[in-house]
């Protein structure tokens, strides 16, 4: 029987204020077994979640609970070299950030442009920047990354059976010969993660398909190419994944370790999770010549903050960015960026779309924060700081002008409503009415709170 699915958020973890909200949420959700950092909704909070304050300003991130285990047996970890290779619409792009805190170097690769908008926005909105986001087949990625990463995520295109229970209109799309279809291009993709993953590390391949032949059927592809190079692992977090015993003994026994979210048992989407290390190092069909010093892991010294944006940044504002070791925060064009210094070198390659944060706009000689720096670093601000109450908030997340009382601090603030910074704004000459800057994507003219 097909059932709705609730609604399950993640804890966005990149967010300063996150945590205030994960403590007073958990009482009122039920966990996720899986992963400690989502929560499925009771109905009363799924019905304006979309439309809450803690939604909109990027503390919360809706994720169907099923799609966090690929990352949850994953692990990345700070400071590592992570590839995702199939990244938008960013859910689970975000969710490696969170993990690995900001550090180390996500290369999240989307090869469809049309879905690249989302990715970047997700990862804006999060306030992820140890990112190097590219566009490129997985099999043309792997030309230019050879046996490097510590942890590569494959969440491969499928046919999507396994969200029957949220689109049953997906069952009149499937058909065995579309999985096979599905199966010969998944294999490819498959192979080409293998490589661009260095020996001992951990490669992880996801599916929101129940199938064999786009989940176990795929894996026999790798093996078969790869032979004794491939290490199936036991996915831990689940244990209650796997196959019916008739149709696990069609398949070696290595297998038996791979797992599956069962809609029926977990009241969510379907997803199919498998766990490969890497025994040694793979030669691929293509090298492309002239390998970055990034390619080879090789770091190179770089001048953190040439122009003295930190300096600047703390006489307006209060806050100081940290700049991770490796990383610079630097002008591109009309915007100022936090960034590895060594990814943004690489931009001359055709597969190149865009590396770290937009910290700031530059505008002639004036500089505009972004919205995700007010998230990261708004509540270090004191002297441009307005609190702002609650019918004020709304009319800023709907886009409208307010009246408000400031005849001390007026031209630009940042806004503040029990203490979660929300957006800068400008207040007017005269001090009595306010402008916000709430991004378009963020707005809405029913905002709600999840918590009271």
């Amino acid at each position: 029987m097909l059932t709705e699915p609730g609604v399950d958020v993640r804890i966005n973890g990149l967010h300063p204020v996150a945590s205030r909200f994960a403590e007073a949420l958990r009482p009122l959700c039920e966990p996720v077994s899986w992963c400690h950092d989502a929560l499925r909704l009771a109905p009363e909070l799924a019905a304006i979640v979309s439309h809450s304050l803690e939604y909109r300003v990027g503390a919360l991130y809706m994720q169907a609970k099923a799609t966090t285990l690929a990352v949850e047996a994953l692990d990345p970890q700070p400071g590592e070299f992570v590839l995702d290779l199939a990244a938008a619409p960013g859910g689970k792009a975000t969710q490696i950030a969170t993990a690995m805190g900001n550090t180390g170097l996500l290369v999240a690769n989307e090869p469809r442009q049309k879905r690249l908008a989302a990715l970047v926005g997700n990862l804006e909105r999060c306030g992820a920047y140890n990112t190097l986001v590219t566009s490129i087949s997985g099999a043309k990625l792997a030309r230019s990354f050879h046996n490097l990463f510590d942890r590569v995520l494959l969440d491969a295109p499928c046919s999507g059976d396994g969200i029957l229970c949220k689109d049953r209109h997906m069952l009149s799309f499937w058909s065995p010969e579309d999985a096979q279809k599905k199966c010969t291009l998944q294999i490819g993709l498959l192979r080409a993660a293998f490589h661009t993953l260095r020996p001992g590390g951990r490669l992880v391949y996801s599916t929101c398909s129940l199938s064999t032949e786009e989940n176990e059927d795929v894996l026999l592809g790798l093996l078969k190419r790869y032979k004794g190079l491939v290490q199936i692992q036991a996915v831990t977090q689940v244990q209650d994944g796997g196959l019916a015993s008739e149709i696990g003994a069609q398949y070696p026994a290595l297998l038996s370790g791979c797992s599956r979210v069962w809609p029926h048992l977990h009241a969510t989407e379907g997803a199919f999770v498998a766990v490969i290390g890497k025994l040694g190092e793979t030669e691929w069909d293509w090298v492309e010549p002239d390998p970055h010093p990034l390619l080879r892991r090789s770091p190179i010294a770089v001048d953190a903050d040439p122009d003295d944006w930190s300096q600047r940044l703390k006489e307006r504002w209060d806050f100081e960015p940290e700049i991770p070791a490796g990383y610079e925060l630097v002008p591109q064009g009309r915007q100022l960026h936090l960034r590895s210094a060594e990814a943004a070198q690489l931009l001359e390659r055709p597969w190149y779309v865009r590396a770290g944060m937009r910290v700031a706009t530059l505008h002639k000689g004036h500089y505009f924060l972004s919205q995700q720096a007010v998230a990261l670093w708004g509540e270090q601000a004191h002297q441009r700081r307005l609190d702002v109450d609650w019918s004020q908030t709304q009319s800023l997340f709907a886009g409208e002008p307010c009246a408000v009382s400031s005849p001390n601090l007026t031209g630009e603030v940042i806004c503040f409503h029990d203490d979660i910074p929300l957006c800068r704004a400008v207040v007017s000459s005269g001090g009595d009415s306010i402008e916000g800057n709430v991004p378009k994507v963020a707005r809405t003219n029913q905002l709600t709170r999840l918590l009271p």
